[in-house]
């Protein structure tokens, strides 16, 4: 198994917590239901299963099913949204994000054990949510939505925060999968979007669990003005195989680093992790005044 070389620079950032873990799908990839096999899905898999809820509309399936197929997915999502019963669509997001009780993976545990100051995640799962409050933790992190209005005054006190960019299934109304709904988040909530255009532009971020093709990460991007001019670049963890033309665009444009593991080997990701949590915890002990 081939790990990530991790380089000492983000190893310090992550140690002092000047380091924001920014997670997607991805990294719940490795949950299991607590009834059968079940695993959260990918933007794909989640836009079929909601295709599939379109009643007496077969010319609307035809068409999200082409535009899944071609990969566009803010658009599929918008066609399919449009076209379910409300009633119909919370339930369905339920029954895909609530009702299966997703175990944490050994990628939960691994950034849990890096510990950072603030988490943002644009999953609508619960899974790091509930595994963060546990045990130990259970006073120490707070969970946000992008609608909470005092996210600035636990961002100045101790307590871990948790932000849910993009709503929870907690509150279904607050989940933002299609453009429209992202347009309207950004309307309603101006507070949240600027507290997440500061923290882009004062800390460095780590992305894991995305590929450049998922439209949470595109949205984030383009959100975060992160391309400011800075000596320091953020981190983007991810399967290998992105063209090199797409690699070289975003280097320049988001001021980002690839780091990238094989793709699809959700082992060789966490455990690479793992050792980078060993790493934070180490330099933590040797410089316990940062």
């Amino acid at each position: 198994m081939k790990m990530i070389d991790w380089g000492d620079a983000l190893v310090k950032e992550l140690a002092a917590r000047r380091c924001i873990v920014f997670t997607g799908a991805g990294v719940s990839a490795g949950c299991k239901s607590t009834i059968g096999d079940r695993t959260p899905p990918k933007w794909d898999e989640l836009l079929t299963e909601l295709t599939k809820k379109i009643r007496n509309q077969d010319d609307v399936r035809t068409l999200s099913e082409q535009l899944i197929a071609e990969k566009k997915f803010l658009d599929a999502a918008e066609v399919i949204v449009s076209a379910l019963n409300h009633a119909d669509y919370v339930d369905a997001m339920r029954q895909i994000f609530d009702i299966p009780r997703y175990q944490p993976s050994t990628l939960h545990d691994a950034i849990l054990k890096i510990d950072p100051k603030v988490l943002i995640t644009t999953n609508y799962d619960t899974v790091y949510d509930r595994f963060c409050q546990q045990g130990q933790a259970a006073e120490g992190y707070n969970v946000f939505k992008y609608t909470d209005h005092h996210l600035v005054g636990q961002l100045r006190s101790p307590i871990r925060c948790v932000i849910k960019a993009h709503g929870c299934i907690t509150d279904p109304e607050s989940i933002v999968l299609t453009r429209s709904s992202y347009f309207s988040a950004k309307q309603n909530n101006p507070h949240f979007f600027k507290t997440l255009d500061a923290l882009f532009l004062t800390n460095t971020i780590i992305f894991i669990g995305y590929s450049l093709g998922d439209p949470d990460i595109q949205i984030a991007l383009e959100n975060a003005n992160i391309s400011a001019p800075s000596s320091h670049k953020h981190y983007f963890v991810t399967g290998s195989g992105t063209p090199p033309s797409l690699k070289k665009a975003a280097e320049r444009t988001y001021n980002l680093e690839f780091i990238e593991y094989e793709s699809g080997n959700f082992e060789a990701l966490s455990a690479s992790v793992e050792a980078l949590a060993d790493r934070v915890l180490s330099y933590r002990d040797e410089n316990p005044d940062i």
